[in-house]
């Protein structure tokens, strides 16, 4: 097992250029590879603290756009008016919820269907260490997820979870081929040596 190494290049490297953590490599490989994010874009990030997803995204989707992000814990980052931050657990979120979080941001002026056209989900469990019960608990995180972002992405929307590598990440995976479109898997180079996560890629039918 590789040596746990906590202040790594790519740790020196966010911390030079501003970023609150060093996810937001992966993020920036994911959107390179697969187009994830553009100006303008309604996006919702799901487990956004400590804030370095917001920061790429908000760069990227630019005042024009508008980003909600929740979590258990609230991120360390201050950014825009175009960018909403709720404190909020995963299980607990509808659509009607998302959609009047949105409508807040706008004034309550938005469509009563609206849909978003990019879902990020940097989601993790508190580890047990226990490998399988973190792998089922990381699993459940994704499919709560899925199952927001399939009443909420756009047509083509795209979807962006990071999920433990188990014995369940087979199934998960069959399971969103089947409803999903161009679904994808990958391991970002920012990826610590030794971590079990990976990322799936998707888009909405």
């Amino acid at each position: 097992m590789p040596k746990y190494t906590p202040k790594d290049a790519y740790f020196e490297k966010a911390k030079l250029e501003s970023f609150v953590a060093r996810s937001i490599y992966k993020l920036e490989e994911i959107d390179a590879k697969y187009g994830v994010l553009d100006k303008g874009m309604r996006v919702v990030d799901l487990g956004c603290s400590p804030g370095s997803w917001l920061q790429y995204a908000a760069k990227v989707v630019g005042p024009k756009g508008a980003i909600i992000g929740y979590d258990i814990v609230p991120p360390r980052v201050e950014l825009g008016q175009h960018i909403k931050t709720i404190e909020a657990d995963v299980y607990t979120l509808t659509p009607e919820r998302v959609r009047e979080d949105l409508a807040q941001m706008f004034g309550g002026t938005i469509e009563p269907d609206a849909r978003f056209d990019a879902f990020l989900s940097d989601m993790a469990p508190k580890t047990t260490g226990v490998h399988d019960t973190d792998q089922a608990r990381s699993e459940a995180m994704v499919e709560a997820a899925l199952a927001l972002a399939a009443q909420l992405l756009r047509t083509g929307g795209t979807f962006v979870a990071k999920v433990f590598q188990g014995r369940g990440t087979d199934q998960l995976l069959n399971t969103v081929k089947q409803t999903w479109r161009d679904t994808r898997v990958l391991r970002p180079k920012a990826t610590r040596e030794g971590s079990r996560e990976m990322f799936i890629i998707t888009r909405a039918p």
